[in-house]
């Protein structure tokens, strides 16, 4: 299938070429074709409609929201049309719009689940979780889908409703299919396995592994062998741990285990309310490392802080969470002072073309990247600053399960582990929040933690 416009072309036949281009994910063929087509069949509302899901698709949320409106005054009795505008003014944080939109949708076909479902997604994204349960509950009278039951889990535990919560988060084993490889033993729900094997698999980011690592002592306490598999960036980490007997490396072959476990699925048995997490500090910095990367973190005379200002960019929520190097340096560039950067991967290149622009003794940051191999390294950095602020990502994990201070820069409806609420967080009672207003109100965000680091900073003469 190619996006090549022939010179007459039946609308119905336009569409199909559009969808197919839509699959393969060819979103600019897919408009070209959408364009060419409606120039000879400008009141089709069904090509407006395709036109704006491509559209939105390429992030172009703008025109995608002119498009469906325009296939909306051609046919405003369209349910899936008002529906997919409910979508891409959510994406755009219109979210009261998007929710009007949905309802609409709702009216107009009320048997449809995928239209109740987008409504709670919409509702969650206004910071409604309450009422997008309701919604995801409709859904579900209508259809099993597991996409539905996955973010019904979200908004349970975002009320902190762990009883409900963690049964629906097992759903996203429906929805993304584990990679077909032998798994031993059989799956393990929290039973005594005295003399016997558990291993622990690998899933999610780095920042869920560190986060779920808490409950390896007590998950060891009820057995005999415990075993690890994570990525190759955290091993020394968990490797280090008191509880951990053996670290698997993921892509080396397993070994062979009574029970298994996923590890995000290690909070579902050890945590039925918010009074039980375990909040203590379960990491320790590596004092040889500490001791040779000291040096880059010496005391300066000025308070040292540490930077991070974007999560992994193959996220594809990273753009709700993550900021500009520079809005970091409006806020943190302060007297007194120090900063030092943390950011690994492609958003590094942000400090970099800075330090080009100005001069590199002329930016007020000590890029530590190159001395970042593993957690590990990062662990030992952390633990010689006074402080760490940052976008939310792995770091923030790491710091928290250390003991160490982070300042968490938070987005309107962050991931669900922070809540919607509150300056502190019972995962990591040595965090504190700084949330916004509303959504992407970073400027609020930023000048609250710019007022706290001057006030925490050093004075003259300090």
């Amino acid at each position: 299938m190619t996006g090549e416009l022939p010179v007459m072309e039946p609308a119905v036949e336009a569409l199909g070429r559009i969808g197919a281009l839509h699959r393969a994910k060819r979103f600019s063929e897919a408009v070209a074709v959408a364009e060419h087509s409606l120039a000879l069949h400008a009141r089709d509302a069904k090509l407006w409609n395709a036109r704006g899901v491509c559209l939105r698709a390429e992030n172009r949320f703008d025109d995608a929201i002119a498009s469906y409106r325009i296939a909306l005054t051609l046919n405003p009795r369209d349910a899936v049309i008002w529906s997919n505008l409910g979508n891409v003014l959510k994406d755009a944080k219109q979210t009261r719009s998007a929710v009007a939109c949905h309802r609409r949708a709702i009216q107009l076909a009320p048997k449809t689940a995928a239209f109740h479902h987008n409504l709670g997604i919409a509702l969650m994204s206004g910071g409604r979780p309450q009422d997008a349960v309701r919604a995801f509950d409709k859904a579900l009278e209508r259809s099993a889908d597991p996409k539905v039951r996955w973010d019904r889990a979200h908004a349970y535990l975002r009320l902190g409703d762990f009883r409900r919560g963690w049964p629906e988060y097992e759903s996203r084993f429906l929805l993304r299919p584990l990679p077909e490889r032998a798994v031993p033993g059989m799956k393990w729900t929290g039973q005594r396995y005295v003399g016997k094997r558990l291993l622990v698999l690998h899933e999610q980011g780095f920042g869920d592994t560190i986060w779920a690592a808490r409950y390896f002592a007590q998950a060891k306490a009820l057995g005999g062998e415990l075993i690890v598999e994570c990525r190759p960036e955290l091993a020394p980490l968990i490797r280090a741990m008191p509880s951990v007997d053996r670290v698997v490396v993921k892509g080396e072959a397993l070994p062979a285990a009574e029970y298994q476990c996923h590890v995000c699925s290690l909070p579902g048995v050890f945590t039925p309310d918010a009074r039980s997490i375990p909040g203590e500090p379960y990491l320790a910095a590596p004092a040889d490392r500490a001791a040779a990367i000291g040096p880059l973190a010496a005391p300066v005379g000025k308070l040292r802080v540490g930077i991070v200002w974007s999560g992994s960019t193959t996220f594809a929520g990273n753009r709700d969470r993550a900021v500009s190097l520079d809005a970091f340096l409006r806020a943190f560039a302060l007297p007194h002072i120090q900063l030092y950067s943390l950011q690994k991967g492609p958003p590094r290149d942000q400090l970099q073309a800075v330090q080009r622009q100005r001069g590199a003794g002329k930016v007020p940051v000590v890029d530590l990247a190159p001395h970042l191999n593993d957690f590990h390294d990062t662990a030992a950095v952390v633990s010689r600053l006074d402080l760490v602020i940052m976008t939310d990502s792995a770091v923030a994990h790491l710091c928290g399960a250390l003991g160490l201070p982070v300042w968490l820069l938070l987005n309107f409806v962050p991931y669900w582990l922070w809540r919607g609420t509150g300056q502190d967080t019972p995962w990591y009672p040595s965090m504190r929040l700084f949330r916004p207003k509303s959504w992407n109100d970073w400027d609020g965000v930023f000048d609250a933690a710019s007022a706290e680091l001057l006030a925490r900073s050093p004075g003259p003469g300090a």
